[in-house]
């Protein structure tokens, strides 16, 4: 390895190592240099290494919990993933629309975090930017108040990809539960409110009755019933849809259907595939395309290393899977 190939390297480990693969000749590739992390390439096999760990100890499940770095890694398969950039601040943002490196609509979104928590999907306008960047602030505050000098300073941009939501759940290289998560939508019937009919959509969800949640009156809903111009004290005509949020996940209420038996097997290929990118033997594979049940454009959105289950087992709609049964199976082959 050259001097200074690699100057952000400072783990004297790591920086050996680096220095030792190449002298081996293998292959070292650098993911991204804002993050510690590199692929090594041996004839036929990929290893990865990620901050201070060198991939002998499930290091392929720390990778994934960055999304960013995830969608980097993927970009360099034949895996399709929407386009992705680490922002810090508003005029990072600015600057990506400036240079047309992204355009309306687009999701930012926390790089290191799941359940959908300060994610805002289909911003179509700087207002929304701002509002965005409000959500991802809340969020760094929340979760660093007691360490506040670890507070990040990274958010993720990323394409904005049209089409149904899907988890993909991957055991050992098989498909074994497929879960799509609907928009949450209500449905005027010329009498309750917009505020009844969103209380009643909630309660009306296995999730939040098994959890027992109240209903998200949030900024993201506001948000939304700005955008269809409509306001909580409304009544909605009969038959008139509304959506409440631009994600689908089912903690923000997203309805999950099993759609298991549809799935064609173009798409259970690229969440396996996906899946073995990073070695996992269980991931949840999150991915989008327009009909589950036809092969055609799709992108990966995101992978899961401790996927939840609570989707495949208590579907909204369609027969539940024992998923935790399956796992089991997995983990103790001689169990009947």
């Amino acid at each position: 390895m050259k001097k200074n190939k690699y100057p952000q390297v400072k783990n004297t480990v790591i920086k050996n190592l680096l220095k030792e693969a190449e002298k081996n000749k293998i292959k070292v590739e650098q993911i991204d240099p804002h993050f510690l992390s590199f692929i090594l390439r041996y004839k036929n096999k990929k290893h990865y290494i990620f901050s201070k760990k060198y991939g002998l100890n499930k290091v392929n499940g720390a990778i994934v919990s960055n999304k960013y770095l995830t969608s980097k890694a993927l970009a360099k398969t034949s895996i399709k993933v929407p386009k992705a950039f680490l922002c810090q601040n508003i005029s990072d943002v600015k600057k990506l629309l400036g240079q047309k490196k992204i355009k309306y609509p687009f999701v930012i979104k926390p790089f290191d975090y799941s359940l959908g928590v300060a994610v805002t999907a289909n911003i179509t306008d700087f207002e929304m930017v701002k509002m965005a960047f409000g959500r991802i602030k809340r969020y760094w505050q929340r979760s660093f108040k007691k360490n506040p000098k670890k507070l990040k300073k990274n958010f993720m941009v990323e394409e904005h990809v049209k089409g149904n939501d899907y988890r993909f759940l991957v055991l050992n290289n098989k498909i074994i539960a497929v879960t799509q998560r609907a928009y949450p939508e209500i449905t005027g019937n010329d009498k309750d409110s917009v505020k009844s009919l969103i209380t009643n959509y909630y309660q009306s969800l296995k999730y939040y009755q098994k959890k027992n949640k109240k209903p998200l009156f949030d900024k993201e809903l506001k948000r939304n019933l700005k955008m269809q111009k409509v306001s909580l004290t409304d009544i909605l005509a009969k038959g008139k849809k509304i959506r409440l949020r631009q994600a689908a996940n089912v903690f923000g209420g997203g309805i999950a259907i099993n759609v298991t038996g549809k799935a064609h097997p173009f798409y259970k290929k690229a969440a396996i595939k996906a899946a073995r990118e990073f070695d996992m033997s269980i991931a949840g594979i999150d991915l989008m395309t327009k009909d589950i049940s036809q092969k055609g454009d799709y992108r990966v959105i995101e992978i899961n290393s401790f996927p939840a289950f609570d989707m495949h087992e208590n579907p909204d709609v369609g027969k539940p899977l024992n998923v935790s049964k399956l796992v089991l199976k997995a983990i103790f082959p001689a169990l009947k």
